[in-house]
């Protein structure tokens, strides 16, 4: 699984790369919310940036799951270890009252 991964990312690389070389010089006029914020820049520093932003909110999006999983393990820890002494416990229980029955 990691080694396709790891080529649909070159893949994409490669994809992006090409697009960039071919669109090298190219002139982007953005405008943010109404046309007397407009301003003219190269089409690549429009897609880094596009790119970084992306990227930053994947890795949020995957820092919180992993967040979240650790929790839950953390939680189900808990509830194993609780669980592991209640059966100890009454694991003991059972060999002390069988040797009460037999003395």
């Amino acid at each position: 699984m990691k080694f396709i991964k790891l080529i649909v990312m070159f893949a994409v690389i490669i994809l992006l790369l090409i697009f960039v070389v071919q669109n090298v010089g190219q002139q982007v006029t953005l405008k943010f919310f109404a046309a007397a914020n407009t301003f003219t820049t190269e089409m690549i520093m429009v897609v880094l940036i596009a790119g970084v932003i992306g990227f930053l909110i994947g890795l949020l999006m995957a820092g919180l799951e992993i967040f979240s999983a650790k929790n839950k393990l953390r939680v189900l820890a808990a509830e194993y270890k609780k669980l592991r002494d209640e059966l100890d416990q009454l694991r003991n229980q059972n060999i002390q009252d069988t040797l009460d029955t037999e003395s």
